[in-house]
């Protein structure tokens, strides 16, 4: 579990479980759920990375906290693959009050206040509308999140950190990447903060074409103390200059603690071109180079890590992660998924956030 100190006795809880069958779910799940309950916490968030026999220990769970938090659900690109990748992130929140909101399309926004900022995210979010058409539905998703976080007050300019996960991504990201840019535009992201992102390929329960996330941030209603602001990559270009409105990395500080969010990263050549195409292991290696990179740039390291996420396009590569990991002689949280990149060329990406409690 990684604990973050907000200010004083608000805290935020992460944990990340790793499981490979039902049985295990339901143990992961079951631990996870005392745990929370010890420290008083309540979760706020779920994202899970599993097939849907894990559904069982999931609606367990979720019965053990009153309350309608946000889940976002993928599923591996082959239910049957093996190995197994399944794996599971908890947020939680202890010692601050929390609310949750529904949309009349179901979508669900959660809010909080730790006396610098006011925190709201949503995850979840899916749109039955235009399922056939990439770039209609890419609208309909961006205004069903946008809608989700105006349930308190937030506007798209508020985002520091989304998520998209796009079923079949590689066949129609062309038409999801006009459809958010032209959006950007309408709402003024570019005039303002362009969120950090992940946008990775995978199936949901829903059906739909997409499922969506999101963190927003305000003033907080008790006082102010909180910056945002765009991080660069040392070792990539940004990643407009190829199309995609995305940022490098999103940075949020307070007195408290600084978080930066690290978007998905690839093996992607400073000019913007995949590199070591067909080498996984050396794909794995230049994508933690790269967030080695940002995370140095900003006094970290992934010894800060509060929660990563390891998408590989085939299982077995979860493998040379692993073996990458005992090499360097690192531990940090990380949830595996089964999940396709945004190019045909591209084996592995990672998404992660770290921490650095201020003194």
């Amino acid at each position: 579990m990684k604990e973050i100190i907000l200010n004083g006795s608000i805290r935020e809880l992460r944990l990340s479980l790793v499981f490979d069958d039902a049985c295990s779910a339901g143990a992961k799940f079951a631990e996870a759920a005392e745990v929370l309950k010890g420290e008083g916490a309540k979760p706020i968030c779920l994202e899970v990375f599993s097939a849907r026999w894990a559904k069982d220990a999931v609606e367990k769970f979720k019965g053990e906290f009153s309350g309608k938090f946000p889940v976002n659900w993928i599923c591996p690109l082959d239910e049957a693959a093996k190995p197994v990748l399944a794996s599971a992130h908890i947020t939680a929140i202890a010692g601050a009050d929390v609310e949750f909101k529904q949309t009349d399309g179901g979508s669900v926004a959660v809010s909080y206040d730790d006396g610098y900022a006011r925190y709201v995210r949503t995850f979840g979010v899916v749109t039955p509308l235009h399922n056939g058409d990439g770039y209609l539905h890419t609208r309909e998703n961006l205004k069903e999140l946008e809608k989700a976080i105006a349930q308190f007050g937030c506007k798209y300019t508020d985002i520091a950190r989304t998520w998209f996960y796009n079923d079949d991504i590689l066949s129609w990201y062309d038409s999801f990447n006009k459809a958010r840019t032209e959006f950007y535009e309408e709402v003024g992201i570019f005039k303002s903060l362009l969120p950090a992102s992940t946008g990775i390929g995978a199936p949901n329960p829903s059906g739909s074409k997409i499922t969506s996330g999101a963190i927003a941030l305000l003033p907080s209603a008790k006082g102010t103390g909180f910056k945002v602001c765009e991080v660069d990559s040392p070792l990539q270009c940004g990643a407009p200059k190829y199309g995609s409105s995305f940022s490098r990395a999103v940075e949020i500080s307070t007195p408290a603690a600084r978080r930066i969010f690290i978007s998905g990263t690839a093996s992607i050549a400073p000019g913007g071109a995949t590199e070591h195409v067909g080498d996984i292991e050396k794909q794995v290696e230049l994508t933690m180079d790269v967030i080695n990179g940002i995370l140095q740039s900003r006094g970290m390291s992934f010894a800060d890590t509060a929660h990563s996420v390891i998408y590989c396009l085939r299982p077995e590569y979860f493998e040379v992660f692993k073996r990458w990991l005992g090499v360097k002689g690192y531990s940090f949280p990380h949830c595996p998924s089964y999940s396709i990149v945004c190019r045909h060329d591209l084996l592995f990406e990672v998404e992660l956030e770290a921490v650095k409690q201020e003194a």
